[in-house]
Parts: structure tokens; sequence; C-alpha cells
């Protein structure tokens, strides 16, 4: 059903410290928890119509009674709504029960990227590049509708089978008429994944805006540290070909002019960076044909 703002005026919620009903809505199982976030939490479910599980968020109890954050929580579900990519995760149901808001997603059963990097400390190249070409596959479609300003390894996830989901939209920004609500819940973005733009106002932002943390990200996965300004890249990793250094220093420009200004254009470079990569070195000189080649000089001096 259509979720509007209005409808949540006096809203409860069950407090944080409470166990979370067993049934929601009369159709949702609660199984456990999935985690929670600076405006929702989110649970793992059975949906006993379809016996499908899904992932279940609501909006935290202290977050109901403020209208501008009730309104940005339903945005977020009007928002990913209009999103159909296969590394988007997908929305199924939003309704009101009672006292509480929710929606229910497609739950997916993977690692976050920040759990995978964990595990890894330094990942290969090409995981790299097919892991953030998706994530900015996914970026170029949202991007028609919406921008999602908190990009990080925590929201994206890995799956068994190679593929990536986008998980939160929830600080999304619309282009609409509530360009007050731009700002809230803005600073629960993680902050070395923040363009330098957003954290000086985070209503006026773009689309470049998502991509400084793929950026950030790129530089991360690949050395195991987030760029500080100081060490190159190919210092990191002197396998990288030698145009990393340039990718890297767009990717993460502080003026968004320098940077990549679409989705599209960082994919094609990334994959042109792939590419180059792949291009073979220049074999050595056989044993001994260097001293050959000085004795042969000397002869001719």
């Amino acid at each position: 059903m259509p979720l509007l703002p209005n409808r949540a005026k006096g809203i409860g919620c069950m407090a944080d410290t409470e166990r979370p009903r067993k049934i929601i809505a009369g159709r949702y199982e609660v199984l456990r928890p999935l985690g929670r976030g600076g405006m929702g939490k989110v649970f793992l479910v059975r949906d006993r119509t379809t016996g499908q599980r899904l992932a279940l968020k609501m909006l935290r109890s202290q977050w109901q009674s403020r209208k501008a954050v009730v309104a940005r929580f339903v945005r977020e579900i009007e928002t990913a709504r209009k999103l159909d990519h296969p590394c988007i995760v997908k929305i199924h149901d939003a309704c009101y029960d009672d006292d509480l808001l929710f929606y229910t997603m497609e739950y997916i059963e993977g690692k976050s990227l920040r759990h995978w990097m964990r595990q890894r400390t330094r990942l290969e190249f090409g995981s790299v590049v097919r892991v953030l070409c998706l994530v900015a596959h996914a970026l170029e479609h949202a991007h028609r509708v919406t921008i999602h300003r908190d990009l990080s390894p925590e929201n994206i996830m890995v799956l068994a089978d190679g593929s990536v989901r986008l998980l939160d939209f929830g600080l999304a920004k619309v282009d609409d008429p509530n360009q007050g609500l731009t700002m809230v819940g803005s600073s629960l973005g993680k902050m070395q994944y923040i363009a330098p733009e957003q954290r000086k106002n985070a209503a006026q932002v773009d689309p470049r805006t998502d991509l400084y943390p793929l950026g950030v990200m790129f530089f991360e996965m690949l050395s195991g540290q987030l760029p500080n300004g100081r060490d190159r890249l190919t210092t990191l990793c002197p396998e990288l070909p030698p145009e990393t250094d340039a990718f890297v220093e767009r990717a993460i420009a502080a003026d968004p002019e320098a940077r990549f200004q679409s989705a599209r254009e960082f994919r094609h470079a990334l994959l042109a960076l792939y590419d180059a990569s792949k291009r073979p070195c220049a074999a050595p000189p056989p044993p001994g044909l260097l001293a050959r080649l000085r004795a042969w000089w000397r002869g001719r001096q």
C-alpha cells in the first residue's frame, strides 16, 4: 500500500529493548535480528503466505515522533520501489501494522564487502574490478531517480555466486520539494567514504558524489588501507599498471568537476585499466646479452 508521511502521526513502536513480536501483520514470522542502522532495525522473517525468507526493516522507536524522519523512511521505500536492477536489493511489501512502520525486502545470504575485505585483507585486481563494475552499473540505473549518498563496504553484499547487491538507500536524495529531508541522518554515512562536497552541504549533491566512495573502496580493496594523500597505490601495489594512480586521483578528486562525471564513465575507465593490466610485459633480454652488447660497444670506441 502507498505510505504517506501524515499517516504516521502518533505512531508508537516497541522499545528497542523489547523483544520483537513473533508475528508481524499477521504474516511475517520473526526468526532473528539481522542488524540495525541509524533509522531502522532489520530482522530475518518468514513470510507465512509464501514460505519465503525476507528481511524486514522497521523504523526505530526513537524516530517515530519525528515527522521528517518518518517522511525519510517512507521515501526510502518509495525510492527503492522505483529501482529494478539485479544488483540492487528488491523491496517486496510495505505497510503499517498497528504501531509498526516497516517494509520487507529480498534477504541476501552473503557477506558484506567489509567482511570480505577483513577476511582477505588485499583483494585480487580482477575481483576488485568485477565488484566495483557491478556496483557502478547498479548506480547507472539508480542515478536516473536518486543518489545513494551512503556507499561503503558495509552496504555492499557479495553473494556466494560472486554477484553483488547494493543495500540501503536510506540516505538517498530524491529531487523533490522536501529539500530539508536530505539532512536528516546525513551524518550516518561513514566519514571516510563521504565526498567533500557532501560534508559541506548534504542537500546539494549530484551523482558524482557516489563515485568518490567507489574510488576510496578501489584503493582500500587493493592495498588494505584507506588513501591518505601520501602513498601512491602503485607504490603499495607495484604489480598494478602505471595508469592506476591517475585513475585513483580522478576517482577521489576533491572537486567534483575533476572527478569521473558518471557511473558509466567510471566503469568504462575501470575496465580500460583492467585491460591495461593484461598487456604483456616486455620479455627480459637473454642471459649474457647485455654483457655482449657492452663488449661490442667498447670495441666500437
